[in-house]
């Protein structure tokens, strides 16, 4: 059985999480201790346990995935896919922003959660230290390993989770409860912790897609045998990562503020994401049929739903917002596990230190009778 070269010793890097793991937990458990001083604590709410567990497993989870990023070489040298030490150093930022995001927003909705499950409970100093102490030991060790063996396939499962996880928050801590009857944009409206939960996630997931563009498409961009495809290969990532762009412009620009731009950028997600569809087969010959059938019947889908808001006027444009949201992201996480799908058969068939077949001998040409008589004397 062959080894992967580009992660270490599966107990050495187990050793290394737990060691990382420990380490967050003296640290987290340390400062909560101090910041609680020696009254008792709310589970959650400003100056609670969740706030500091929240923001400090954000902080020691950035570093766990840093960590993890420098420990393991790339499968696919930066010169292949482009940018060199920049590109790299964007793509670290990105998935240490994700997972910073992910613990932060996912700890706070969790201990809100608990707070009303023990209403009117609180927390007391020790209990507090090790509470918070045991949430960076679990953020730090799951960060250094998902970064350590990241690929596409976990990349795209990890937009998945911070998008629920940002869009559930935003929408448990919502101060509007009727907000669901103007449009999905109006979380993003109020300057609590609502808002800033709904136009962080956007802007996050933004960059996390265009990450995504440059992980998906590396191998594609690597293998590329002329000029032409490597061009198609910089459309789809241009396009994926443009799809990023104007996610990450949807939270920059709240509706309430930049309405203009807020609705240009979010009709341009729309609009990339169906050229996208419309040309796939084109872009990456070796997709499968069924995947480009199941695009069209994404796009398909969108447009029966914005139908029934306007003209038909069935249901209300968060209903439009949501079906288009969802169906977008999934597909472009179903593209990305396809593309890598293609990547792990690729290297199947030629396998690292697999030696190339020696080239063909040119077949011997038969002798003529001009040539013979060329060479008699």
């Amino acid at each position: 059985m062959m080894v992967d070269p580009n992660k270490p010793a599966a107990v050495t890097s187990e050793s290394r999480a737990l060691f990382i793991g420990s380490a967050a937990f003296l640290v987290l458990g340390g400062l909560a201790l101090l910041l609680t001083g020696r009254e008792p604590v709310p589970l959650s709410g400003r100056g609670s346990v969740g706030d500091i567990a929240a923001i400090g497993t954000a902080v020691v989870g950035a570093g766990a995935v840093v960590a993890g990023c420098l420990q393991r070489r790339p499968a696919v040298t930066p010169e292949a896919r482009g940018g060199g030490r920049i590109r790299t150093s964007i793509d670290i930022a990105a998935l240490a922003l994700a997972h910073a995001c992910i613990f932060l927003l996912g700890w706070l909705a969790l201990f809100s959660l608990f707070q009303q499950a023990f209403i009117g409970a609180v927390v007391y100093p020790f209990a507090a230290a090790v509470l918070v102490g045991t949430t960076g030991a679990i953020s730090a060790y799951i960060a250094y390993l998902s970064a350590l063996s990241m690929t596409a396939y976990r990349l795209a499962a990890l937009l998945a989770g911070f998008l629920v996880t940002g869009l559930l928050t935003s929408m448990l801590t919502a101060e509007n409860p009727l907000w669901w009857q103007e449009n999905l944009s109006a979380l993003g409206m109020s300057s609590d912790v609502s808002g800033v939960a709904f136009n962080f996630t956007l802007i996050v997931a933004g960059v996390v897609i265009s990450t995504l563009a440059g992980y998906a498409t590396a191998t594609l961009a690597a293998t590329a045998k002329s000029l032409a495809a490597l061009h198609r290969v910089r459309l789809l990532e241009g396009g994926i990562a443009l799809i990023g762009v104007f996610l990450a412009c949807v939270g920059l620009f709240p509706v309430d503020e930049r309405f203009g731009l807020h609705t240009l950028v979010a009709s341009g997600m729309v609009v990339i994401f169906a050229s996208l569809i419309v040309r796939i087969r084109t872009l990456v010959p070796s997709v499968s049929a069924t995947f480009a059938a199941l695009g069209w019947l994404f796009l398909a889908v969108i447009v029966v739903a914005a139908v029934l808001w306007f003209p038909v006027g069935y249901y209300n444009l968060t209903a439009v917002e949501l079906i288009a949201a969802s169906l977008i992201f999934a597909w472009l996480i179903i593209l990305i596990r396809n593309l890598a799908a293609a990547d792990a058969d690729q290297l199947e068939a030629n396998p690292p230190g697999r030696p190339l077949p020696p080239p063909a001998e040119p077949a011997a040409r038969p002798v003529s009778a001009t040539d013979s008589a060329a060479t008699e004397p």
